[in-house]
């Protein structure tokens, strides 16, 4: 019997959660809280919806990563296009954080992955883009070109 890669996807969440979740506990950040960083770092200006769509959660749990960061001041809530939608933008306290976390997180990446080489690792991290674009159907997580 074959081991489906969609349960081979989630242990490899949980081991790697785990891990950088040890190291993000030095920046008082869970590993859903750095990725809604990291996704604001990339994509200036995302609203809720945006960032709800990208990460796979529920609007929910987006507005209550929100307002845990901003509390944090970390995140920035601006005007939207309308009355009701607000852009999220990165204080300059979060960038300068997400540089610091940089190396640990890379050092935790080099563990994880053993002994792939380079060209292994940017495969595995071409494909998992390619899947993450295509389940949650957004170009966004595609490498720039």
């Amino acid at each position: 019997m074959r081991t489906h890669i969609p349960y081979l996807l989630a242990v490899a969440s949980t081991v790697a959660t785990r891990r950088v979740d040890d190291h993000l506990h030095d920046y008082d950040l869970t590993v859903r809280q750095y990725g809604l960083l990291t996704q604001l770092s990339q994509e200036p200006g995302l609203t809720m919806a945006d960032l709800a769509r990208q990460l796979g959660i529920a609007r929910q749990s987006v507005h209550r990563l929100v307002d845990e960061l901003v509390e944090a001041d970390h995140v920035r809530r601006r005007p939207g296009a309308d009355d009701r939608s607000r852009r999220l933008e990165l204080t300059d306290t979060a960038r300068y954080m997400l540089t610091r976390i940089d190396g640990p997180l890379a050092r935790v990446e080099a563990d994880l992955l053993g002994d792939l080489d380079l060209d292994e690792v940017e495969t595995l991290r071409e494909l998992l883009q390619r899947v993450l674009a295509h389940a949650t159907d957004d170009e966004a997580w595609l490498p720039a070109r």
